[in-house]
């Protein structure tokens, strides 16, 4: 109960008590003074007026413990609402959580593609030196050299044009999805700012602070 309506209360309960007690005193003089026409109007207008302040204040004090002893129904909805935002907040950062991590295992798994396809060109580029080109030929012992030999350089940079190719495709795809994953990210750290101070606070409702 607030300090305003304590006031009221006992205010009501003070004009209570004087108007009982004149109330008490009318009574008693009505008692003591002989009879008589115009003094008995005279008391009994003074006490039913006296019932009517009586009636008043008796409302007014129930009318009063009812509002005091009611709930608090803006202080309910301000704590569903509150309530709400926080489960509505948890939806999104979940969410985003779960789409941070689907794109950081593809960043990964085209790291991995990229590091591959790296590889396999430098070894590409080593199978394409004349010296290894000899020596691949020498263990198929045929007179038609030249022809087998160019042949074979052919094959190795068709294959790594095709591979360059690929890691180009696949370096971009890395790039652009690493700033998918630094916006994921920031999205998951501003709706944890936004989310946990909720959150807190709800905790301070049920727990304050000592």
């Amino acid at each position: 109960m607030n300090i305003p309506a304590r006031l009221l209360v006992m205010t009501c309960l003070v004009t209570f008590l004087s108007v009982s007690a004149m109330a008490q005193r009318a009574m008693s003089q009505t008692a003591d003074q002989s009879p008589g026409a115009n003094s008995s109007d005279s008391v009994a207008n003074e006490l039913s007026l006296l019932r009517k302040s009586l009636q008043t204040l008796n409302s007014r004090l129930q009318a009063i413990s009812e509002e005091l002893l009611a709930p608090d129904t803006k202080s309910e909805a301000q704590s569903k609402e509150s309530l709400k935002r926080i489960s509505t907040n948890f939806d999104l950062l979940t969410r985003a959580e779960e789409r941070a991590e689907i794109l950081r295992k593809q960043l990964i798994e085209l790291i991995e593609k990229e590091t591959q396809f790296k590889m396999r060109l430098a070894q590409l580029e080593e199978e394409m030196r004349p010296e290894n080109i000899e020596r691949t030929l020498s263990t198929y012992g045929t007179t038609r050299t030249v022809e087998i030999r160019e042949t074979r350089r052919r094959v190795l940079e068709n294959e790594k044009r095709g591979v360059d190719s690929l890691l180009q495709i696949t370096s971009q795809s890395r790039l652009r999805l690493e700033e998918d994953v630094r916006q994921a990210d920031q999205l998951v750290s501003k709706l944890r700012q936004r989310l946990f101070p909720l959150i807190d606070k709800e905790i301070d409702k049920i727990s304050p602070p000592q």
